[in-house]
């Protein structure tokens, strides 16, 4: 499980990050140039990220006892993106709000995805 280790906490400082800088409207202006009005809206996203942050390092301090939450958290990186999608089909959006996200999403799903599939392979062998 040692291989899942570095992706889940990659994904854990991320979550943390993005969740440190929701608690600002004008980070979230300066780094998604998107304007939040609602400071109750950016509170609450914060919480969810931060939250979420701290979940996925405690999966990445013991993957082996967490393994069967893997799949849950390629699923809740796949749900990020579907919302992000969603939100920029819909023009809440633009393409520079979400391109970023969506690919470090995207790239932290295939590589805990990648992961998780050597690590079972090496444990068959």
């Amino acid at each position: 499980m040692e291989k899942l280790r570095v992706p889940l906490l990659v994904t854990a400082l991320y979550f943390l990050i993005l969740g440190a800088c929701a608690l600002s409207a004008s980070f979230v202006l300066a780094i998604f140039d998107y304007m939040v009005n609602d400071s109750g809206e950016l509170l609450v996203i914060s919480a969810a990220f931060l939250g979420f942050g701290i979940v996925l390092w405690a999966i990445a301090s013991d993957p082996a006892r967490h393994e069967s939450l893997i799949i849950p958290v390629i699923t809740s990186l796949v749900i990020f993106v579907a919302f992000l999608l969603w939100g920029w089909v819909r023009h809440v959006y633009t393409m520079r709000n979400v391109l970023p996200p969506i690919a470090i999403d995207i790239v932290l799903a295939v590589w805990i995805w990648a992961s998780r599939r050597q690590q079972r392979a090496a444990s068959s062998h």
